[in-house]
This record gives C-alpha cells, sequence and structure tokens, in this order.
C-alpha cells in the first residue's frame, strides 16, 4: 500500500507478515471447490437479504423506496455477488458498485442486471461503464458490503493488497453521525481467530462479516443511532 503511513516498531513486521498471509490465502481460496464455492456464494446471498429484512426472490414493492447498499462484483475465486445483486436489484434496492480512480480512491456507478461492464484499468476487477458518483452523493446508503480475503473475529480484515478499500474507509470511520455499517463478504473457513491478522494503525475494522452460514457480529464499534 505505497501512500499509507509508514509503521515502526511492532507494527513494521505487519507487512510481511500480511503478505506470508496473504499468499496463504489466495492460496486456499482457489483450491476450494468451485461448487462448493458457488453453493457458498447462493447461502451468503440469502444471509445478507435476511440481515437487511427482505426476502430472497420476492419481487420489489412499487410503492416502497429501499435504500442503497455499496456493494461490489466478486470475480472468480471470490464469493460470487452475481446472486447477491440479483435479489437485491429483484427487492428494490438501489445497488452501486466501485470503480478504481488514480491515487487509489474509489468512485460509485449504479448496478442494474444487464449493466454494460469493462475490465478496470487499475485493478483485476469488472467495472460498469455509467456515470461515476462520490460515496456522499449515493442516496441513503444502509450498507457497504467489503470484499476481504479473510476476516478475523476482532474485525480486521485482509484484503488483495491493493489499498483501495483501506483509504476508501479511513475516510469515512465508525464514530461520525453519517457512518455506514461495513460488512465483509467471505467463504465460510475465511473467518479467522481474533489476533489473526496483523493489525496497523491505519486498518479500519468491519463491524461484522457475512457468511453462507450467517452473520458474525464482531463486536466493534458502531455508529451513533
Amino acid at each position: 500500500m505505497s501512500s499509507s503511513p509508514r509503521a515502526t516498531g511492532p507494527a513494521a513486521a505487519a507487512g510481511p507478515d500480511k503478505a506470508r498471509l496473504r499468499r496463504s490465502l489466495r492460496e486456499a481460496r482457489a483450491a476450494l471447490d468451485p461448487v462448493d464455492r458457488q453453493r457458498q456464494s447462493e447461502a451468503l446471498a440469502f444471509v445478507v437479504t435476511q440481515y437487511l429484512g427482505g426476502t430472497a426472490g420476492r419481487a420489489a414493492d412499487p410503492a416502497s423506496r429501499r435504500p442503497t447498499i455499496a456493494a461490489y462484483l466478486g470475480l472468480d475465486p471470490e464469493p460470487d455477488t452475481a446472486p447477491l445483486l440479483r435479489d437485491l436489484h429483484r427487492l428494490g434496492y438501489g445497488l452501486a458498485v466501485p470503480v478504481c480512480e488514480p491515487g487509489y480512491q474509489l468512485s460509485w456507478t449504479a448496478w442494474a442486471p444487464g449493466v454494460p461492464l469493462r475490465r478496470s484499468v487499475r485493478a483485476p476487477v469488472l467495472e460498469p461503464t455509467g456515470p461515476r458518483q462520490a460515496f456522499e452523493d449515493l442516496p441513503d446508503v444502509a450498507l457497504v458490503l467489503v470484499p476481504a480475503l479473510a476476516v478475523d473475529r476482532s474485525g480486521h480484515r485482509i484484503g488483495q493488497g491493493g489499498g483501495y478499500y483501506d483509504r476508501f474507509l479511513a475516510r469515512h470511520p465508525l464514530g461520525r453521525p453519517d457512518a455506514v455499517p461495513r460488512l465483509g463478504a467471505v467463504y465460510r473457513s475465511e473467518v479467522l481467530p481474533a489476533g489473526a491478522i496483523p493489525a496497523e494503525p491505519y486498518d479500519q475494522p468491519l463491524q461484522g462479516v457475512f457468511t453462507a452460514d450467517g452473520v458474525l457480529d464482531t463486536g466493534t464499534r458502531r455508529p451513533p443511532v
């Protein structure tokens, strides 16, 4: 993470430790059976819709206006978020997914089934081709779904190493009046014991994590009501 603050002392060891852990997690994820990955992805979609108070497969009520979910497009072997996005769209939620911008920043673009996608020029992800918005301009965001290679039970996350979400979460810290819940999404084997992921001073914790088995509350401080 090239523009992250430089750590000294014990935190300085987190970089090499994270690199080793990241390699191990990538190898373990790739080794998961593809059928099991897809089953877990479909179960994860059900868990998230239940968390949001919806029912997967139910059509949206035209009279109800649902909030926006800041999600992402999972790319194999990540958990497949396509089933979740389709279900949330049917339920009437607004959906926005990130676009990688210069300086390791994120903007957001609306997603709906059939929206044209293209490969990012800055990261190995797919991005919609529509108009881009700042996160602050998205209407009524109820949840930020955060990609991760793993999340530990104390809320620490390890990502792919690009630093986009680290910077995004740091600009929207917990504890602010406008803070939005942020939860990870991983395979069940990627929930690690508390303290298993090395933490650095600039790391931003998640409030919980979704898996095929349900929602794990990490006990991280929530925004004020």
